[in-house]
């Protein structure tokens, strides 16, 4: 704190006693400097506090960015495992697809050779 103001225009009665320097002021000068005291111990008081505050509150931004960037990581995670998961269904559809085709065939190949061994014993039957 500076009090370099007062000095300017609170002129002190000087006492010098056992070669100490002792500066004497009035009433009214001794309330004014001790309003002027107090106000500064407060301003003093609130600058600390805003500035834990200005602290506080970056520490707590820093963290925010920290926490957004941990979610957006495991948004990119979730949105792999749902394209994995998408390519993993279209890989078994296009399976079963195949299967189908094949198990229809086998159907056709089975209906074939029973309308060929019908035909094939009637034949022989009526010869």
């Amino acid at each position: 704190m500076s009090f370099t103001a007062f000095s300017q225009t609170l002129k002190p009665t000087v006492l010098t006693v056992n070669l100490d320097t002792n500066f004497c002021f009035t009433i009214p000068q001794s309330k004014f400097i001790a309003e002027n005291l107090i106000k500064a111990q407060f301003a003093d008081s609130l600058e600390i506090k805003f500035e834990q505050e200005i602290a506080d509150y970056q520490f707590k931004s820093f963290q925010d960015l920290q926490i957004q960037e941990r979610l957006n990581k495991m948004i990119l995670n979730q949105d792999t495992i749902i394209q994995n998961n998408e390519e993993s269904i279209i890989i078994l559809t296009n399976q079963i697809k195949f299967k189908d085709k094949q198990l229809k065939r086998a159907k056709w190949h089975k209906i074939l050779l029973s309308i060929t061994t019908v035909a094939l014993s009637t034949a022989i039957i009526l010869k």
